[in-house]
């Protein structure tokens, strides 16, 4: 112990310094956005490696839960096949299957901080650019930020920044979708106007009104709605369709 009490003090200049040097290193990364998505959400090449391999450990005693994952969405798939009766919607179906151009694992997933990231294995050597959309087996996920060869970052759709222009399927009505940073299962819908119907149960998806998704991709279905009676726009709660909880397989869209 005394030997220890020595090297410290002997070296108190230099682990005072590191230290230093780390809290500076960490105020950096935590105060720009940039700076933090690069370095905190492991989409650097260290990082992202060892996490991909804790991740592999994690499947293997996860595949019973992922099969039956697996075999609802097939059976899903299934019974939209059987639906598409007609040769018009047979290639509609076949447009929109083509429109999933890349699949990727999600490696990490954050929730729980008021800008959450996720980090996919894969990056440019896949063909993942920044700005592409990322959509799930149920709904949207988020918009790619950062890349490196093999791994790319994603905004997720639960972070302060992220918007999405969104429709009330029913009337077609323009509103958008945010999240608050409260349950990663829900969001808020905003600016839809007071006039128009909407209820519990109604279906939000995609306008297509921008370069990150196509139109009508699936986002969630209203669970409450409020309204103040001198109010311009609903107080909507919309669940959120992708179980960001359960997420493990996503695809990048290219449009």
């Amino acid at each position: 112990m005394q030997r220890l009490l020595q090297f410290l003090y002997k070296y108190r200049t230099f682990i005072l310094l590191i230290l230093l040097e780390g809290i500076c290193f960490w105020i950096i990364v935590r105060s720009n956005s940039y700076q933090g998505a690069k370095y905190f959400t492991s989409s650097n090449h260290l990082v992202a490696s060892i996490t991909s391999a804790s991740d592999q450990v994690g499947d293997y005693f996860g595949l019973a839960s992922q099969n039956e994952l697996l075999a609802e969405e097939n059976a899903r798939l299934r019974q939209r096949l059987l639906n598409l009766t007609d040769s018009v919607f047979m290639a509609q179906f076949l447009l929109d299957s083509s429109q999933m151009g890349i699949k990727a694992k999600v490696i990490d997933n954050s929730l729980f901080f008021r800008n959450n990231y996720l980090t996919l294995n894969k990056g440019l050597g896949h063909g993942v650019r920044p700005g592409m959309g990322v959509v799930g087996p149920e709904g949207i996920v988020g918009q790619v930020l950062h890349t490196t060869k093999n791994y790319s970052t994603v905004i997720s759709v639960l972070h302060s920044k992220s918007m999405i222009s969104a429709h009330h399927n029913r009337t077609r009505t323009l509103c958008s979708v945010v999240w608050k940073g409260e349950d990663p299962l829900y969001a808020d819908l905003q600016f839809l106007p007071r006039h128009i119907p909407i209820a519990p149960g109604d279906s939000i998806s995609t306008s297509g009104y921008n370069s990150t998704y196509p139109e009508d991709q699936m986002i969630g279905v209203v669970s409450d709605v409020y309204l103040e009676e001198d109010a311009t726009f609903y107080s909507v709660k919309v669940k959120l369709s992708t179980n960001f909880y359960t997420l493990t397989h996503v695809y990048l869209l290219e449009l």
